[in-house]
């Protein structure tokens, strides 16, 4: 029996997730390719800038360069669209809320769905680079796609706070995305890890997950991260997630 309706949310979970793609892009003639465009464009950028032009790479090799740049777009894209779509998932689905008997938790899954999706579609040219580099391994995709999947569930802690605030505050999705800046750039992404900006990494929420993620996908790749780090940000997220369950549910649904 619990096979079954678990089964049945599934099913649901999936007509929401195609309801919403369908509402984001609507009247869009390219549709869903839209958003791998957008993806393909922002990495050709950073291809341009910093594989052929080179700037940063400074004598260093530029393929280890590139690949760690390449490694972090691929975290950190889908891990902000996640944040910035979220955010606004029960707003944006009050009607349908209301009216349904599913309540708000399954909705908070749709753009969790969509994180996955995205980063599988994103992952497609940077495989193949990483790939000609010499710079994957034979576990690569599974590992990196199980520590994308366990990143998507800490971030998931904060969202489902984020999107019942959003609900109660109206709209908080600018504060939302000054925060992205802020984790972007906190993030060893653009650059290495070490000196002054490395002991502030640690500050960042997703330094941990980041550097589990390049081990996972990158060939030799050096780990600068430590588990003791990253407890106390786990310890804060399961925190906000228990907050918003039981403090924040009726008051999102006296909202709605």
């Amino acid at each position: 029996m619990t096979s079954f309706v678990f089964l049945r949310n599934l099913r649901i979970l999936s007509v929401l997730v195609r309801r919403d793609y369908a509402l984001q892009y609507a009247g869009s003639a390219l549709g869903l390719t839209w958003m791998f465009l957008q993806n393909v464009s922002l990495i050709l950028i950073y291809t341009i800038v910093f594989y052929f032009i080179g700037i940063r790479s400074q004598g260093e090799n530029s393929i280890e360069y590139f690949s760690n740049v390449l490694s972090g777009l691929l975290f950190w894209i889908p891990l902000q669209e996640y944040l910035i779509r979220g955010t606004g998932i029960l707003t944006d689905n009050r009607q349908l809320i209301k009216r349904s008997p599913l309540g708000p938790e399954i909705f908070l899954w749709i753009p969790f769905v969509q994180f996955l999706l995205h980063w599988l579609v994103t992952s497609i040219p940077i495989f193949i680079f990483l790939a000609w580099a010499g710079k994957l391994g034979i576990w690569s995709l599974p590992l990196s796609f199980l520590s994308m999947f366990c990143t998507g569930l800490f971030l998931a802690c904060l969202q489902s706070y984020l999107a019942r605030v959003n609900i109660i505050l109206r709209d908080i999705s600018p504060l939302v995305r000054l925060l992205t800046q802020f984790l972007f750039w906190g993030l060893p992404i653009l650059y290495e890890s070490k000196g002054t900006l490395g002991k502030l990494n640690v500050f960042n929420p997703f330094f941990f997950p980041l550097e589990v993620f390049r081990s996972s996908l990158l060939v030799g790749y050096d780990s600068q991260a430590g588990i003791l780090d990253f407890l106390p940000f786990l310890g804060i997220f399961l925190g906000i997630f228990l907050l918003s369950r039981t403090k924040l549910n009726q008051i999102v649904l006296d909202h709605l």
